[in-house]
């Protein structure tokens, strides 16, 4: 039975998603959220603060891991590993060619292409960061959410 506030998860994000390299934080997200549900709805009143935007700031948190998931995983699909380090050999290639007109607009064309990549892998490693900082958000909430508990 899934918890109170569960996601169909592969319908957010993509079974592709689920189940590749981000699967994982997309779970261990939705994991948290709920585990800070369940310490919110234990709580002792008589014990512990109200926290209000617990539940609503983890909700949040979550939706940003959905919403980072499929991107990262796209880009990982799209920046093969090794693509940069091909581009430079054939750049370097088509520097050597020669200076024909075509030669150069091969060279234009190859350069474009590695500074395009690069774009995407600095897109990619900004994400990840990103998603990273949400992971470890949820995971001191869950923490928090737990200790208030007054367990």
């Amino acid at each position: 039975m899934p918890a109170a506030g569960a996601r169909d998860l592969a319908a957010l994000v993509g079974a592709d998603t689920l189940a590749g390299r981000w699967g994982n934080a997309v779970r261990q997200a939705q994991e948290d959220r709920d585990a800070i549900a369940v310490a919110r709805g234990q709580r002792d009143p008589r014990t512990t603060l109200d926290v209000p935007d617990l539940l609503p700031t983890a909700e949040e948190l979550l939706d940003r891991v959905i919403s980072l998931a499929p991107t990262l995983h796209g880009l990982d699909s799209a920046l093969t590993p090794g693509a940069t380090q091909a581009l430079d050999e054939r750049i370097a290639r088509a520097t050597g060619a020669g200076a024909s007109e075509a030669s150069a607009r091969s060279l234009a064309m190859l350069e474009h292409q590695r500074a395009t990549l690069r774009e995407l892998e600095a897109r990619r490693d900004t994400l990840a960061r990103k998603m990273e900082k949400a992971l470890l958000a949820l995971a001191r909430l869950r923490y928090e959410a737990k200790r208030l508990r007054g367990l």
